[in-house]
């Protein structure tokens, strides 16, 4: 029996969908943030014509905003509802919280995108409502074990750094004192001693 063809291998192939271009650019811009996603380079990696990506998209601008959505939807929504389903008080939450963010390596995704976001006003307009999605309710939480509308509001910024700043600034730690130092910032950030002694001074 004869070879395949390049042109039987093509038609063996199954044909891409819109999924499998947001897939393969999302993969793209992980690994080598928003320059590396063009669709020459996306045509190669799944092995198709450019023309392919015409028939889902209708520019590449189209495919970034589609990225942008993705982003929201998996590390904010999502986390946030999955948190949620737990229906666990207030201290729990916080804490269910930073373990999902940890697991799931969101902060390697905001390095990224924040950092399209320095060339991109569209992106920093995101970013400042991703951001305020998050706060409001980390904010919750604290406002719910207690403390005021600043005191809330300091905490919940304090834990957004912690979770999402740390990992893309310092060296990776052993996933053993990972968890130790996210019970030490759990316990520091949620205590209420300290804040009580300021306000009876």
């Amino acid at each position: 029996m004869a070879p395949p063809t390049a042109t039987t291998d093509r038609r063996a192939r199954p044909r891409l969908d819109r999924q499998d271009w947001s897939t393969a650019a999302w993969e793209s811009f992980v690994s080598g943030g928003i320059g590396a996603v063009t669709v020459k380079d996306l045509a190669r990696q799944l092995e198709v014509s450019r023309g392919s990506f015409y028939h889902h998209f209708t520019d590449r601008d189209e495919l970034l905003q589609e990225l942008l959505r993705y982003w929201e939807d998996k590390w904010t929504i999502q986390v946030r509802e999955d948190v949620r389903a737990l229906r666990l008080g207030p201290s729990e939450t916080l804490l269910a919280l930073a373990r999902i963010i940890r697991h799931r390596g969101a902060s390697r995704y905001d390095v990224r995108v924040r950092a399209w976001a320095l060339e991109d006003p569209s992106v920093r307009d995101l970013i400042r409502r991703v951001d305020e999605e998050r706060l409001e309710f980390i904010r919750i939480q604290f406002e719910a074990l207690g403390f005021d509308e600043l005191e809330a509001e300091s905490r919940a910024r304090l834990f957004l750094y912690y979770e999402m700043a740390e990992p893309a600034v310092l060296a990776e730690q052993s996933e053993e004192l990972k968890e130790e130092l996210l019970l030490v910032r759990h316990a520091l950030l949620t205590a209420t001693n300290g804040t009580q002694r300021m306000k009876e001074k």
